[in-house]
């Protein structure tokens, strides 16, 4: 695999105090056990697969809740938001890779099939990738096996992503993820083409520039794709089901979300740093789309936390 893929880190934050944290590898693996969470969290370039492996307790992401047993295994995709209540001391398996890895690895041609069905999953659920993909025992304990070695050979002696084994052992957990994504029945997969591969390249884009407003105007993304602003438009919405402005809008307004839920963060700095117009700008968006403010949103969340404690 190139070098290019050293120079794609991994910014994984934890929130409460907004700390960001660079990971400069694409691909991370790691298995704990854990008795208490440390608060909510949020990918912000990279995906994650977390498997249950022994506890149980409650598991919240994109606003829905729901138990998690050994045997579960969550996906979740850039700016999702999650979070775990442990009622028994849980142990997690836990593999964190960036677009760019996945993209490497696949132009060797070795797993195109599986990387095109988990861009398909994530194209029709950019905004939320929480739910659990319920394996059952045996591919459970095929992902494991594989979670073990990935961390044996990478995780726990650092060696370097150019590395053949660990590249074959990722391409057999994709294939495994991409085998289960088809036997999923509960979300209907488009048959892979080139104009779902060509919007999730749009969609990378988009989350890459998402606090650079010029960089997102359809005609600059146009160019950028050395298309023509009408023909983008068709096929973004052809993937999608909703419009290129739609789409960025919503991304923005999730990711408020989350800093309004995770951070410390004032609801100006929010406006200033996701670059709206200004924060009267924000408030009449986030108004228009959660019908309250930004601020009364933040209120009732932390009414909601008081009462749990």
């Amino acid at each position: 695999m190139g070098k290019h893929h050293y120079c794609s880190a991994i910014l994984f934050c934890t929130y409460h105090v907004m700390k960001c944290h660079i990971q400069k590898e694409p691909l991370e693996a790691e298995e704990f056990t854990a008795h208490t969470w440390g608060g909510p969290r949020q990918l912000r370039n990279h995906f994650e697969l977390i498997s249950i492996r022994q506890g149980r307790g409650q598991y919240s992401a994109g606003g829905q809740q729901q138990s998690y047993q050994p045997g579960h295994l969550f996906l979740l995709g850039p700016a999702d938001s999650y979070t775990f209540h442990i009622e028994e001391a849980t142990a997690f398996g836990v593999l964190r890779f960036t677009e760019a890895y996945l993209t490497g690895l696949t132009a060797t041609g070795l797993y195109p099939t599986a990387w095109q069905q988990l861009r398909d999953y994530t194209l029709h659920a950019s905004l939320g990738l929480g739910g659990s993909l319920g394996l059952d025992a045996a591919a459970q304990q095929q992902f494991n096996a594989l979670l073990s070695l990935v961390i044996a050979e990478h995780g726990n002696r650092g060696q370097p992503f150019n590395d053949t084994l660990v590249e074959s052992l990722m391409g057999a957990v994709l294939s495994l993820l991409g085998r289960e994504l088809t036997a999923q029945p509960r979300r209907p997969r488009p048959v892979p083409s080139y104009a779902s591969g060509f919007v999730q390249r749009v969609l990378a884009y988009i989350r890459r520039r998402i606090t650079e407003p010029d960089c997102l105007r359809l005609e600059r993304l146009a160019a950028e794709f050395s298309y023509s602003p009408k023909h983008l438009s068709a096929l973004f919405k052809q993937e999608t089901g909703e419009s290129v402005g739609h789409y960025i809008l919503r991304y923005k307004l999730k990711l408020v979300e989350a800093r309004l839920q995770l951070s410390t963060l004032t609801v100006s700095q929010i406006a200033d740093e996701l670059a709206f117009t200004d924060v009267c700008h924000l408030n009449k968006l986030f108004k228009k789309h959660y019908a309250t403010t930004p601020t009364d949103y933040r209120r009732q969340l932390a009414g909601l936390t008081a009462a749990r404690l």
